[in-house]
C-alpha cells in the first residue's frame, strides 16, 4: 500500500504555537506532550509532515474493492457484484476498533470491472465510501442507490 503524504506550512508564534497557514492554532503539546517544544526562534516557518499509511479498500489491491461499517450495505453490494456474474466474498476487518466489512473479487482480473460498477464509473452503483461522511452518519450514496 502506497502511503500518502500531507504537508501543512506555518509560522512559529510563540510557546510552542504554530499557526497554520490556514489561520488555526498548534500547540507542541499536542503533538509531543512529554518533551515540550524544541527551541525554535519566533517567527520561524513551519512545515509539518503527516504520512498515512491505511489500508487501501477501494483500488484492487489484495481483491479488496469496497469496504463498509455496514453488514446490510456490504451484503446487497456483494449480491449486486455476484448479479453481475463477479464472484466475492465478504470478510470481517477491523480499523481504528471498528468493524469493516470488506468485499473482495476472487478473480483479480475483474477488480477494475468490479470497482467502476462498484464506484468508479459514473453508470455504475456511485458508491461513495462510509468515511467520506461523518462518524456515525449514514452512507447518503447507498440510500439514493437503493431508492433509485
Amino acid at each position: 500500500m502506497d502511503a500518502k503524504t500531507i504537508t501543512v506550512v506555518g509560522t512559529y508564534i510563540d510557546l510552542g504555537k504554530i499557526r497554520l497557514a490556514s489561520g488555526k492554532i498548534l500547540a507542541w503539546d499536542d503533538l509531543d506532550p512529554p518533551h515540550g517544544p524544541p527551541e525554535i526562534p519566533y517567527g520561524a516557518k513551519a512545515e509539518l509532515t503527516i504520512v498515512l499509511d491505511a489500508p487501501d479498500y477501494l483500488h484492487g489491491v489484495e481483491g479488496a474493492i469496497w469496504a463498509t461499517y455496514d453488514r446490510y450495505q456490504a451484503e446487497i453490494v456483494q449480491g449486486a457484484l455476484q448479479s453481475q456474474k463477479t464472484a466475492c466474498e465478504l470478510r470481517e476487518s477491523y480499523l481504528n476498533g471498528f468493524r469493516l466489512y470488506v468485499l473482495l473479487v476472487r478473480d483479480p482480473t475483474k477488480s477494475d470491472a468490479a470497482i467502476d460498477f462498484v464506484w468508479r464509473d459514473p453508470g455504475g452503483l456511485g458508491l461513495q465510501p462510509d468515511w467520506r461522511y461523518p462518524a456515525g452518519a449514514v452512507n447518503e450514496s447507498f440510500l439514493r442507490w437503493t431508492k433509485g
